[in-house]
């Protein structure tokens, strides 16, 4: 019995490093390589300033007080001002939207020099994220496959 113990104690680990050496790696070279976002990924927020009525629903349902709501140059009404600092996408301003004017992206690249500049007003809320612009050196897009043996990805080229 000891023979066997001390047999599978030297053993074992072996087959750990080849089952490690024959699979390939599941990192992936961000941000030249990127996960395609799932379509119920909670990323940015975006607001359509046509159909904003300016109810405040967003502002006062968020448990983070992250949303504020501003008036913008030449509208009558109020728009929602989102401090991502304080945002934890938690998405019930999206869904309590009576004109569903808020909607999420799956661009979760939020990163900025200045914590200021992570205070986005309406006009900035407003415009849809490239990932073009927020990624320019991305040239592969990940897309995760799973099979019942392992996962993988499939890659894709961006055409810049």
């Amino acid at each position: 019995m000891a023979g066997k113990n001390f047999l599978s104690r030297v053993v074992t680990p072996f087959f750990v490093v080849l089952k490690h050496v024959v699979n390939q790696p599941v990192t992936h070279k961000y941000p030249y390589e990127r996960l395609k976002g799932f379509d119920r990924t909670r990323g940015r927020i975006v607001l359509d300033i046509e159909r904003c009525i300016g109810c405040g629903a967003c502002g006062w349902i968020c448990p983070d007080s992250a949303i504020q709501m501003k008036f913008v140059e030449g509208s009558k009404v109020t728009h929602p001002a989102i401090d991502f600092l304080k945002c934890s996408f938690c998405g019930l301003c999206v869904e309590i939207c009576p004109r569903e004017a808020l909607k999420m992206t799956n661009v979760v690249e939020l990163a900025e020099d200045e914590y200021r500049e992570l205070v986005y007003t309406p006009e900035k809320l407003s415009i849809e994220p490239n990932l073009k612009d927020i990624l320019p050196m991305m040239k592969y897009e990940l897309e995760p496959v799973i099979t019942p043996r392992k996962m993988g990805y499939s890659r894709r080229r961006i055409e810049k």
